[in-house]
């Protein structure tokens, strides 16, 4: 079935002449001719008989335009519906990030934006296992970055060092930890299990090893945080991470290669507006609520 062939049949009578169809859209009114009778020819019978005077429509033609025109109005109808959804804010937004993300950084984010686009539902999915985001339904990722899936696109959402923090009361009691090696007379929370350590930083364009593994370790990135800003020791956090508590950076001069948050979704033609939106709206939150390094 060639569509292109039916829409200009149903233009012409409309038109009531093949030269008014062609005007209307816009081309050869041989084009418009040749298309007819390409219909008629794959139908196997005539639509339309050309007279010099006007045309004459067919019982056959009559009977085949009535219900292709109620057809092609149906198409029409239902492509203004999905355009009309794909550019307004509305509908289901599925996302998911990883539990220290979910809890630390969205809550303000996604309540910000239901309250200015409440017609978008959402749903985020709080997991650390990497989501097959197709074959889960989900639109969006927010995930450590940068990622190498090409069956992804990437954008950049927080991104930044992370380094050494300690709370200000910590410091005050403990004091001011001047090079490396005055590590070894600080309590030290480690990130981690307890044998990843030394942590591979750099001092400059130099690469040194930090053990961090003191008496008080723990795999949950916010966990640690509280226990920096409860004043128990000097942990390792990411610098956006840091910030939202207030923390001081220890060591300023030691940091890690450039780590941060990125956002995904699967690779298609046409981006749902609120996915775009969502991502606009959520890095435009970040600077507005301080939480950018």
């Amino acid at each position: 079935m060639r569509v292109d062939e039916i829409s200009v049949f149903v233009q012409v009578l409309e038109a009531g002449s093949f030269a008014a169809a062609a005007r209307r859209l816009r081309m050869p009114a041989s084009t418009v001719s040749a298309k007819v009778a390409a219909l008629e020819q794959r139908l196997g019978t005539g639509l339309i008989q050309r007279t010099t005077r006007k045309l004459r429509v067919t019982p056959a033609g009559q009977a085949y335009f009535e219900r292709c025109r109620a057809g092609l109005h149906e198409i029409e109808a239902a492509e203004a519906a999905v355009m009309s959804g794909a550019r307004s804010l509305n509908g289901l937004l599925r996302l998911t990030a990883a539990v220290d993300i979910a809890q630390s950084l969205l809550p303000p984010i996604i309540g910000a934006f239901r309250e200015t686009f409440p017609m978008v539902k959402i749903e985020l999915i709080v997991t650390d296992r990497i989501v097959d985001m197709i074959a889960e339904g989900v639109d969006l990722a927010i995930r450590v970055g940068p990622l190498r899936d090409s069956s992804l696109v990437t954008r950049s959402f927080v991104t930044g060092p992370s380094g050494l923090f300690a709370s200000q009361h910590y410091l005050d009691r403990r004091g001011v930890p001047v090079q490396v090696e005055d590590l070894k007379h600080h309590d030290l929370i480690g990130f981690g299990k307890p044998w990843a350590h030394p942590l591979p930083l750099l001092m400059g364009s130099r690469k040194i090893g930090v053990d961090l593994s003191g008496d008080l370790t723990c795999d949950d990135l916010l966990t640690v945080r509280t226990f920096v800003a409860m004043g128990l020791g000097i942990g390792f956090l990411p610098a956006f991470f840091a910030d939202q508590q207030r923390l001081v950076r220890v060591l300023p001069a030691l940091r890690s290669p450039l780590t941060g948050l990125y956002f995904a979704y699967p690779a298609q033609k046409f981006v749902p507006a609120r996915v775009k939106k969502f991502i606009t709206f959520a890095a435009a939150s970040v600077k507005r609520l301080h939480l950018h390094p």
